[in-house]
């Protein structure tokens, strides 16, 4: 009885404890509480440590010692730096809480029970100080290292998580950006060639050899074709200011774009100020001409409000033609979702053909309209010698809507004070229509919580023997102790290498004391040695799993590093596709307007005052087109003008035309402009050879298409030639199109370039009588044509340019 009376309140406080460790870890389960009472948490295994620790020496009446519960601190001490939740500062101060608990309260112990004399005293006070400190200084060395450890771990876990998240707005990006230059049926195909074409870069890899570049067009059957044109509009241009001009295209074509969405029509390009979309792309529909003759409808409507409000005398001509089309993406650069064949064409000639303000049809459409709309003769006929020598009978729609006079009157009479294009630009920006990019504009951050990172915990149990009563070979144990936590601790060395000397250690040490011969052990039993087996196996637990953690740190380092290392390589591959795709949109400087770290929603529009434009054709591909099953309908004809067109742009690499920018192609015609990177008003304040060197690019560029088609016609057995028209003068460029932006430039000389190639000869270069001027000044020859009546502009004096003297003269630009 009187021992269990002896042993009560110790099984009452151990039972306290291990009550609170439970509670605590279940309470630890719940991770709101977890995170809102860490530090509390730690503060109570704290508490409970230091009473598991102090109930055995309380358990004896005067028999203290002053080497008790060493080992047991030594833990305490160890879990605090290691275990518990504490900044550095706290684990300093509790563990010398600790240390000094123990030494402070066995000191008084010890002096009030123990006959040994002050000066033994103090040397075994000052024994545990140093153990303990030693302690303290290998645990808080031990914490830094974790904490280093842990910093760069959320460093690398917190940038992995960020690159992720990028690379997620990256993709998102990537795709919307595609999606708005090609069919999302197509656009994964060349999304992945791209990919992959980087990869073999980056890896050095030779690329296959294809004697054909790849083509991206497939056919499809039974869709209708709408060509429109804005009937006024050239000359209301000539009227507007850059901004003006932009605004009001992006306002007119935006409402376009909005119509077809409604009507399941494809914009497929917009070329100046013409508007051409099929319906039934990429997927079949019955009502595809249905479709195309309500959007036409509605195009005329909303031009005729324009007119209406404004006062401008503007109007709209559609023409429609049903059939087949191939469709697709040719050439490397400014890729823009086409149509070919011989149904298109006929569309562009109905077009032409119509009357402004009607839906000028064939008789292909009519017949897959049924009796959805009445029509009336349309006489095509009579106005397109094309359509004349074909035979086709072609229609004009009847509107079946009730002319509407809801607007007043009084708004066109109040306006003719205003100039037309600001009446214009002002009412077309009621319409509101959405901006280029403005799906690629919304900011989206990138935030992520701190992280924490835990070690595994290992509890190590203390088996506490019966006290020795020479005080030495406790502190030989102690010792042997702080060297194997040191050696877990300082030792710069593999894992399985540290287990493999500590093991080899503790062997030594436990043969040490067990088998050598002390003179003052033949005083004491089994009890001793095994003690001093405990201490020594208790140590080398400890000294285990801090090594076990540093491992674990490192492996965990090494394998987000990895991660990242992967994740921030797709990241840049994404990074470069999504640059690839948007200069094959814009050109770099425009690309740099809308994806900066500062994206501009503005609209993008600039004027230039010195801009050469040349346009070059192949108008032998017109007749060598043809479409039968032995070229796959057409197929393989396309395939021959996209090895055309994408020699054509391997051009565009070399260093001597990178000032050239391609911006588009219309059909068989390739169309580019050099003098856009230059800063508007820099060309003035440079001299007038610099100042006009872009124009002999240009036409060393021209030459060299023409080389470029010599090379395909030796290798395909064709006699291909170029007919080439370049201008130069001032022009207007800008983004235009919400749903698909497209950067284009407008302006007097695009027009007289294009007159210039219209109006030209098969294998050489036509230019106006203003460029000749500059071209013979920078040292090339030119013989004079003559005057040549060109469309909308009377009668103008040519000139062709020497080509073979510009040969020689390509060497001094170079």
């Amino acid at each position: 009885f009187s021992l269990k009376r002896r042993f009560r309140p110790k099984i009452t406080l151990l039972c306290a404890a291990l009550v609170i460790f439970a509670v605590m870890y279940l309470l630890l389960c719940i991770e709101s509480l977890f995170r809102r009472w860490l530090t509390l948490f730690g503060v109570m295994i704290w508490v409970c440590f230091l009473i598991v620790g102090y109930v055995p020496l309380f358990e004896r009446e005067n028999d203290y010692q002053l080497w008790d519960q060493v080992p047991f601190f030594l833990f305490i001490i160890f879990t605090v730096y290691t275990m518990l939740p504490f900044g550095m500062r706290g684990a300093v101060v509790i563990s010398l809480l600790s240390a000094l608990s123990h030494i402070i309260l066995l000191s008084i112990m010890v002096s009030v029970t123990s006959q040994e004399s002050k000066e033994s005293i103090l040397f075994q006070l000052f024994a545990n100080a140093v153990v303990f400190l030693c302690g303290n200084l290998m645990g808080a060395f031990h914490k830094r290292q974790m904490q280093v450890a842990s910093w760069d771990l959320y460093r690398y876990t917190l940038k992995c998580i960020q690159v992720r998240m990028k690379l997620k707005i990256e993709k998102r990006q990537q795709e919307n950006l595609l999606l708005s230059i090609l069919p999302a049926h197509i656009s994964m195909e060349m999304k992945l060639a791209i990919i992959e074409r980087l990869k073999e870069t980056n890896d050095n890899r030779q690329m296959h050899d294809n004697n054909f570049h790849s083509l991206y067009v497939k056919r499809h059957q039974n869709v209708s074709i709408l060509y429109a044109d804005i009937v006024g509009f050239t000359r209301l241009a000539s009227d507007c200011s850059p901004k003006e001009l932009v605004v009001m295209l992006n306002e007119l074509f935006g409402k376009f774009d909005q119509i077809a969405k409604e009507n399941e029509c494809m914009r497929i390009k917009i070329l100046g100020d013409c508007y051409y979309c099929v319906s039934g792309l990429p997927v079949s529909l019955p009502v595809h001409a249905r479709n195309c003759v309500k959007m036409g409808l509605d195009m005329c409507e909303a031009i005729k409000q324009v007119r209406e409000a404004t006062g401008v005398d503007i109007n709209m001509r559609v023409g429609i033609h049903s059939g087949n089309v191939l469709c697709g993406v040719i050439g490397l650069r400014k890729w823009q979702y086409d149509v070919w064949s011989h149904d298109v064409s006929l569309a562009n000639r109905m077009e032409s053909a119509g009357v402004p303000g009607r839906v000028h049809i064939t008789e292909a459409t009519l017949n897959h309209l049924g009796k959805a709309y009445e029509v009336e003769e349309g006489n095509g006929h009579l106005r397109d010698p094309y359509l004349e020598s074909m035979n086709i009978k072609t229609y004009l729609v009847v509107d079946p809507r009730v002319s509407n006079n809801h607007l007043p009157k009084t708004r066109v009479n109040d306006g003719l004070k205003m100039r037309a294009s600001v009446r214009m630009t002002r009412y077309l920006e009621s319409w509101g229509a959405a901006r280029p990019f403005a799906h690629l504009n919304h900011r989206e951050s990138v935030s992520s919580d701190s992280s924490s990172s835990q070690g595994k915990q290992r509890k190590v149990s203390l088996n506490n023997s019966t006290a020795l009563s020479i005080p030495l070979l406790q502190y030989y144990a102690y010792c042997c102790i702080l060297a194997f936590i040191a050696c877990s601790v300082f030792l710069q060395i593999s894992f399985e290498l540290k287990v493999l000397l500590l093991s080899i250690a503790v062997t030594v040490y436990l043969i040490i004391f067990n088998t050598l011969q002390h003179r003052n052990l033949r005083f004491y039993g089994n009890s001793t040695r095994l003690f001093i087996k405990d201490n020594i196996l208790y140590g080398f637990n400890l000294s285990y799993f801090v090594p076990l953690q540093i491992d674990y740190y490192c492996r965990l380092d090494c394998l987000w590093k990895s991660k990242f290392k992967k994740e921030h390589e797709q990241f840049e591959t994404m990074e470069n596709v999504n640059r690839l795709l948007l200069e094959n949109v814009l050109p770099a400087h425009v690309a740099a307007y809308f994806i900066g770290e500062k994206r501009n929603e503005d609209w993008y529009h600039q004027s230039y005052d010195c801009v050469c434009v040349m346009f070059a054709s192949v108008p032998d591909f017109k007749v060598f087109y043809t479409e039968c099953d032995v070229n796959k309908e057409g197929l393989e004809c396309l395939r021959l003008l996209n090895e055309i067109i994408a020699d054509f742009d391997e051009l565009l690499l070399k260093p001597k035309f990178s000032g050239v920018e391609k911006i588009k192609t219309i059909g068989s015609t390739y169309m580019a402009a050099a003098g856009l990177s230059v800063t508007p008003g820099q060309e003035n304040s440079q001299d007038k050879e610099r100042q006009h060197a872009h124009i002999g690019i240009m036409v060393e560029y021209g030459i060299a298409l023409m080389s470029k088609l010599d090379g395909i016609n030796r290798h395909s057995f064709n006699n291909f030639r170029l007919r080439i028209g370049i201008n130069h003068g001032p022009v207007i460029a800008g983004v235009i199109g919400a749903r698909k932006p497209q950067y284009d430039i407008w302006g007097n000389t695009v027009n007289v370039a294009s007159r210039m190639e219209s109006t030209g000869e098969l294998g050489k270069i036509q230019v106006t009588e203003e460029t000749s001027k500059i071209l013979q000044e920078l040292g090339y020859s030119c013989e004079c044509r003559g005057l040549i009546n060109v469309k909308g502009k009377g009668e103008l004096r040519t000139y062709f340019v020497c080509t073979e003297t510009a040969k020689f003269q390509g060497m001094g630009l170079n």
